[in-house]
């Protein structure tokens, strides 16, 4: 199994980044491959008609990121948390991503903050959006890495550290389970996003 994942953050060394390699190497350690999405590096533009004609400057951009999500079984989805809200570069990547990318593949949501308290916001607002078009599926279980800066450091310890590291390593068990079930959904010949490309 494939697993795609996507770091959401705007921002060249943020704590996204570091979940995403974390995530990464756990991923890999149950056997399975990941990959990473940057979405700091991508620079993946804003969204416009022109990406349907198939103009170089959009074929150049985002044919790379389009191949490592259709190769994909599975994804895990990085938010930061900005002012409350998710990031923007997430909702314009999944402008992009029509069903034929992604369509009926499981996703795992994890939230990334430094407060203590918040990193429910992104989401809350990823799970009520983004989905409709695409038909990426949520899995029930997400993760809020709250206090970011102080966990999945090399240095890292403590009882919340060790809580932080079990929920995340049964959570990708989990994601890839769903992986599992969802590929024969895929491939039942149920699917038919030609005469219904966009969901209502």
């Amino acid at each position: 199994m494939k697993t795609c994942i996507i770091s959401g953050s705007h921002r060249s060394g943020s704590q996204s980044m570091k979940v995403a390699h974390h995530l990464q190497s756990r991923i890999e350690a149950s056997g399975s491959s990941a990959s990473i999405i940057d979405l700091s590096r991508s620079k993946l533009p804003l969204w416009d008609e022109e990406v349907w004609a198939g103009a170089e400057k959009w074929t150049k951009v985002w044919s790379p990121l389009a191949s490592m999500l259709g190769a994909s079984d599975s994804l895990v989805v990085i938010s930061p948390e900005y002012g409350g809200m998710a990031a923007p570069a997430l909702k314009n990547l999944f402008l992009f991503t029509g069903g034929d990318l992604i369509a009926h593949k499981p996703a795992l949501l994890v939230s990334v903050t430094s407060s203590a308290v918040n990193g429910a916001y992104p989401v809350s607002e990823l799970r009520s959006s983004g989905h409709k078009n695409s038909r990426l599926v949520y899995i029930p279980d997400h993760v809020i890495i709250r206090e970011s800066e102080k966990h999945l450091n090399s240095d890292s310890g403590g009882e919340a550290e060790a809580y932080l590291r079990t929920r995340i390593d049964y959570s990708i068990s989990v994601l890839g389970q769903y992986a599992v079930a969802m590929k024969g959904i895929r491939e039942s010949g149920v699917v038919d996003l030609k005469t219904y490309p966009f969901g209502m």
